[in-house]
């Protein structure tokens, strides 16, 4: 298979910043076309990155033959049903996170590629941060001992209400609020390094905005390890991105997760400093990836099915917050 040619579903905000450029600088790929609601702003877009085609349509995108894979790049609520399309009309998709607004549509999705013979893949690019690889190789070869504890905030205080992001204070298009928005990728961090999780406790509430969804969730995690895990996700707290894991023998710390940098004291105290670049465009490593999964050549770092689990992760976390007890995340 030669270049993967790319539709861009959803031209706005995250297309503009990241998705965009990237699907032009990865290796064997090309962005072919786009498309997005607005005509006027697609035009817009596709002139400034000199993109060949501007879809009238989602149809018009999904039946051009020229087409192999799909970037979906819109709110939330559109991922199910977009995705489910574009494996009918046999084509790849890379969809960005959070995968679905609930498990049922995530596990649809899947289902649905599965059928159809496509790949799926969800857009946790955080996966392919190279620090975010060396510490999973640490954790699984035993060089903290058994993982016992981890805690991870993602939060910032935002005002996006006359935004392009204004759609993430809509519950019915966004899901939620922090939880689903960045929450989502220190959740499938976790996940990434601990494996399944199978508990979920969480708390919801608006503390410093009155927001038509939560500006602050807490979940507290149960992985089949045993291993328990504390997430904050906030849109009104001072900015904050950490990680760190703790376990019987040794630690891992960072001040972000966006830096290169972490450190990891091993079971005889010794402290190891790294210093590992991400790529300038997050996206690309994520894109160039995907295309060697749709040529047979590696497994995709995050594929459809494991996208699921931040998914459920997520959906336990707002009904445990709703119903006052805690809930068991379904396999």
């Amino acid at each position: 298979m030669g270049t993967i040619k790319w539709a861009l579903i959803g031209a706005g905000d995250v297309a503009e910043r990241r998705v965009a450029g990237a699907l032009q600088q990865a290796q064997g790929s090309t962005l072919l076309g786009a498309y997005r609601r607005s005509q006027e702003k697609l035009k817009e877009f596709t002139d400034r990155f000199s993109v060949p085609k501007a879809y009238g349509s989602y149809d018009e995108a999904l039946e051009d033959t020229e087409v192999d894979a799909v970037y979906i790049a819109t709110p939330v609520a559109g991922h199910a049903e977009q995705t489910i399309r574009a494996a009918r009309s046999g084509k790849h998709v890379l969809c960005e996170k959070p995968m679905a607004l609930t498990g049922v549509q995530a596990r649809e999705m899947v289902n649905a590629c599965r059928e159809h013979g496509v790949q799926l893949g969800i857009a946790y690019y955080r996966r392919f941060y190279p620090k975010m690889q060396q510490i999973r190789r640490i954790i699984a070869e035993g060089g903290i001992g058994v993982p016992v504890y981890a805690r991870a905030q993602f939060s910032g205080k935002t005002d996006y209400a006359e935004t392009d992001r204004a759609w993430l204070l809509r519950p019915e298009i966004s899901g939620g609020g922090p939880l689903m928005d960045v929450g989502s990728h220190v959740i499938d961090q976790l996940i990434y390094c601990l494996g399944q999780p199978v508990q979920v406790a969480g708390m919801t509430g608006n503390v410093w905005q009155s927001l038509p969804v939560e500006d602050l969730a807490s979940l507290l995690i149960r992985f089949e390890s045993g291993c328990q895990a504390s997430v904050h996700a906030g849109f009104s707290a001072a900015v904050g991105n950490q990680l760190e894991v703790f376990g019987s023998d040794g630690k891992i710390t960072m001040r972000s997760i966006e830096d290169s940098f972490f450190e990891w004291t091993d079971g005889s105290g010794q402290q190891h400093t790294f210093d590992l670049p991400k790529h300038m465009n997050m996206n690309v490593p994520m894109i160039e990836q995907f295309i060697r999964s749709i040529r047979g050549e590696e497994t995709y770092l995050c594929p459809g099915e494991e996208g699921i689990l931040t998914s459920l992760v997520m959906e336990a976390g707002y009904r445990s917050a709703f119903e006052g007890r805690h809930i068991f995340v379904e396999k």
